[in-house]
C-alpha cells in the first residue's frame, strides 16, 4: 500500500482580478466602515433552539438527528444564521446523479430554511436502513469522521471512495467493499495558504461565528 503526499498550489491571481478587487474595495470602503456588527442577545444554544423550532414548525414531517450535524451559528449586520453541516455525506451507488442535498441553513432573521423552501424535502438525503448499514460499515472499518473536516463517502461497485478535506489539508482513501481494508493506496496533502490581498476584507459585511 502506498501513500502519496502532495501540495497543491493555488491559481495565480491575474492583473484584472487584482484591479477588480481594488475597485470594489474602494467603492465599498466608506459603507463597510459605517456598519457595526451587533451580536444577538441570545446564547448559541438558544439560537439553535430557535432554528430547530422554525424547522419543526415549517416542516413538521421532517425529522433529523442533530448528532449527525456540526451546528454553528453566525451573524452580521443583516442576519443571523444557524448552519447544520452534515458530518458524513454518503452518496449511494444508485443516487450518484441525484444532486442530493445534505446541509441545512436557517435564517433566524427571515425564518427562511434552505434548501427546503426552494427545493422541498425530496432531494434532501436521509439514509434508509440498508444505506445506514453501509455508513456504519465504513465507520467501523476506517474510523470515525475527522472533526473540522468535510467527510464524504462515495459508493462504487467494489469499493468506497472516502474524501476528507478542509481549507488546509485533504486526503483520499479507497476501502474494499467486502473486506473493509484500504486498497489502491491513499493520497494525502495540504493546500498552499491563500495570499493576503489588500482590501479583500472590506468587500463584504463578514459573518462572525457565535461560539457560546
Amino acid at each position: 500500500m502506498t501513500k502519496l503526499n502532495i501540495v497543491l498550489p493555488l491559481k495565480s491571481m491575474t492583473k484584472l482580478f487584482t484591479l477588480l478587487l481594488f475597485l470594489l474595495s474602494f467603492g465599498t470602503f466608506s459603507q463597510s466602515h459605517t456598519m457595526t456588527n451587533t451580536k444577538p442577545n441570545h446564547s448559541k444554544i438558544e439560537l439553535i433552539a430557535q432554528a430547530d423550532s422554525i424547522i419543526n414548525t415549517k416542516y413538521p414531517d421532517f425529522t433529523f438527528n442533530p448528532q449527525e450535524y456540526e451546528i454553528t451559528v453566525w451573524f452580521n449586520t443583516e442576519m443571523t444564521l444557524v448552519k447544520y453541516r452534515r458530518i458524513i455525506k454518503f452518496t449511494p451507488l444508485d443516487k450518484k446523479e441525484a444532486r442530493l442535498k445534505y446541509d441545512i441553513e436557517v435564517n433566524l432573521t427571515t425564518q427562511a430554511v434552505s434548501p427546503f423552501d426552494t427545493w422541498g424535502l425530496d432531494s434532501f438525503y436521509i439514509p434508509n436502513k440498508a444505506e445506514q448499514a453501509k455508513i456504519d460499515f465504513v465507520i467501523k472499518s476506517f474510523g470515525r469522521s475527522r472533526f473540522g473536516f468535510n467527510n464524504s463517502i462515495m459508493e462504487e461497485t467494489d469499493m468506497y471512495r472516502i474524501t476528507v478535506d478542509n481549507d488546509v489539508a485533504f486526503g483520499k482513501y479507497f476501502l474494499d467493499k467486502t473486506t473493509g481494508k484500504e486498497s489502491m493506496g491513499s493520497i494525502e496533502g495540504s493546500y498552499a495558504p491563500m495570499p493576503d490581498l489588500p482590501g479583500l476584507q472590506e468587500l463584504a459585511d463578514p459573518l462572525v461565528e457565535i461560539t457560546e
